[in-house]
């Protein structure tokens, strides 16, 4: 069956993605990420090209509910943030940090929307990325959230109890051992060296592939742990900060929620609202 990591823009993905790689690097699984229907138009569908591409765990970021029901058989986790929080997180990182090339797939809208930002102040500039949004949040509010096969998460949640957050993610995807089975310290060790290669700088990887490779049929229930332990905000950051410290310049900005009540005045609620209605409140956030 295939896995699929539903992911929306700002809202931790590149984090997600980090650790959903080394798990699929211990099981042996193929991962494949889209972030833009150019990926998948050669193929004709998404389904084709997963089809093409023998994927196991697809990772898609800001999919669509039409197109995410073009997929074969699966099991999902889909994963929103405060929209609020995106306008503020994708201010930001558009005016100062994303990248424009991703994966074969050039961003032209944010070539432009960044050269705007540029001339703005601040407070201007969230007015136009309140418009913006709109491709990542449109699909957010029409998306289904009572599909039978979806886990839904908060990624508030997710960084706040991450063990917790991941271990029902590899637990949905039933990838973890089951609880109490015999064996955990050897799993737990063999996945210890597994990531030890994985992980590995180039000198070091050289040594350790010159030793059997070998996958896993499950990961061991430490596995979240080891996961989030080694992929902190101040490692992925590249940084001494830890989250709530501030650098503009840096994609990984500031890393804790509710920051859009740092920046909206008046005006921005009242241009979120005129554009998105209540959206937030839909999604289980308060207005205020």
């Amino acid at each position: 069956m295939l896995l699929v990591y539903s992911g929306r823009h700002k809202a931790a993905s590149s984090w997600s993605r980090a650790i959903l790689r080394e798990a699929c690097g211990l099981l042996g699984l193929n991962m494949f990420t889209v972030i833009a229907p150019e990926q998948w138009a050669p193929y004709g569908s998404l389904a084709e090209l997963v089809r093409q591409e023998r994927v196991d765990l697809l990772s898609l970021t800001n999919i669509a509910q039409q197109d995410y029901e073009t997929l074969p058989e699966r099991r999902t986790v889909n994963v929103i943030r405060d929209p609020r929080d995106i306008v503020v997180s994708g201010y930001f990182s558009h005016r100062n940090t994303h990248g424009v090339h991703a994966l074969g797939v050039t961003w032209h809208e944010l070539i432009d929307h960044r050269r705007r930002l540029l001339e703005l102040d601040v407070p201007d500039g969230l007015l136009e990325e309140i418009e913006f949004s709109g491709y990542f949040l449109d699909h957010m509010s029409t998306w289904d959230y009572r599909q039978p096969e979806v886990l839904e998460l908060r990624m508030e949640d997710q960084i706040s109890e991450q063990v917790a957050a991941w271990t029902q993610i590899f637990d949905h995807y039933r990838l973890l051992v089951p609880p109490k089975v015999v064996g955990e310290l050897v799993r737990t060790a063999a996945a210890r060296w597994r990531l030890g290669a994985l992980r590995a700088e180039p000198g070091k990887a050289r040594l350790r592939r010159a030793l059997p490779a070998f996958t896993l049929d499950r990961l061991p229930r430490s596995f979240p742990r080891l996961a989030v332990d080694h992929y902190t905000f101040t490692r992925l950051s590249d940084s001494a900060r830890r989250p709530g410290e501030v650098d503009e310049m840096n994609h990984y900005r500031k890393g804790v929620p509710g920051d859009w009540r740092n920046h909206f005045d008046e005006r921005h609620r009242k241009a979120f609202r005129s554009r998105y209605g209540d959206l937030a409140e839909r999604l289980g956030y308060p207005a205020d």
